[in-house]
C-alpha cells in the first residue's frame, strides 16, 4: 500500500478547500461584472441538499448568494418599486470599525 496516499479526512478537508478557493474565483468574476456575492455557511445543509437534489455522496461546505446589489447612495425619492422593497428587505450591517481590527481583536482601525 502507498503510504503517502491520502486519508479519506484529509481528502474531505482538501476538497473543501478547493471549493472556497473556486467560490472565492467566482465571486471575484462576479464582482468583475457588476454582480454582488456573499459566502455563506450556517445553513440546514440536509435541507439544501434536499431541494437543491444534490446526492448524498457531495459535500455542501458553502453556497454564494449572488445577485445586484441595492445603491445605498441613493435616496428613497430615487428608487423604483422594486428597489424600495428589496431596501425594506435589507437586514443591519456591522459598521466596518466592529468586524476589523488592527493589531489585536477590539482595536478600532480609528
Amino acid at each position: 500500500s502507498n503510504v503517502n496516499a491520502p486519508d479519506i479526512e484529509s481528502v474531505e478537508c482538501w476538497s473543501y478547500k478547493n471549493t472556497a478557493l473556486a467560490a472565492q474565483t467566482y465571486m471575484l468574476a462576479a464582482t468583475s461584472h457588476g454582480l454582488a456575492t456573499c459566502a455563506m455557511e450556517g445553513y440546514d445543509s440536509r435541507k439544501a441538499r434536499e431541494v437543491l437534489r444534490i446526492p448524498d455522496r457531495y459535500g455542501l461546505p458553502l453556497m454564494v448568494a449572488t445577485g445586484y446589489d441595492i445603491d445605498i447612495d441613493k435616496n428613497d425619492n430615487e428608487l423604483t418599486e422594486e428597489e424600495k422593497k428589496q431596501r425594506s428587505r435589507s437586514t443591519p450591517r456591522l459598521g466596518i470599525d466592529e468586524i476589523v481590527f488592527v493589531d489585536s481583536f477590539g482595536s478600532s482601525m480609528k
